[in-house]
């Protein structure tokens, strides 16, 4: 499997975009001096992922991630509607560790 990582150009600005896979993993989010609460991804890449939660989240609000097996990620949260959301990831993931929570 090749998951792979783009460039786009919009005008005068550059848009960095990834392309997004089907994930299967539990994690839990933890707001920045909060509680946690778990979430499920439903899709990721190296620069952000999708979930679903029971818990509402403010779009715009930070957050750290933990993923199984891997320190606690700096997040934002970019959208979030009908128990389902969007994180952009603070720092990009490696290939590598992306491929780990991929879908079968």
């Amino acid at each position: 499997m090749q998951i792979s990582a783009r460039l786009e150009y919009d005008g005068d600005e550059t848009r960095r975009t990834a392309e997004r896979h089907p994930a299967e993993a539990r994690a839990t989010a933890r707001q920045f001096k909060g509680t946690t609460e778990p979430v499920e991804l439903t899709d990721i890449s190296t620069h952000g992922c999708g979930f679903s939660s029971r818990w509402p989240f403010v779009v715009g609000s930070k957050l750290w991630l933990a993923l199984p097996g891997l320190e606690p990620w700096s997040a934002t949260v970019v959208w979030y509607g009908d128990g389902r959301g969007g994180l952009a990831f603070a720092r990009p993931l490696h290939i590598c560790v992306v491929e780990r929570y991929v879908a079968g």
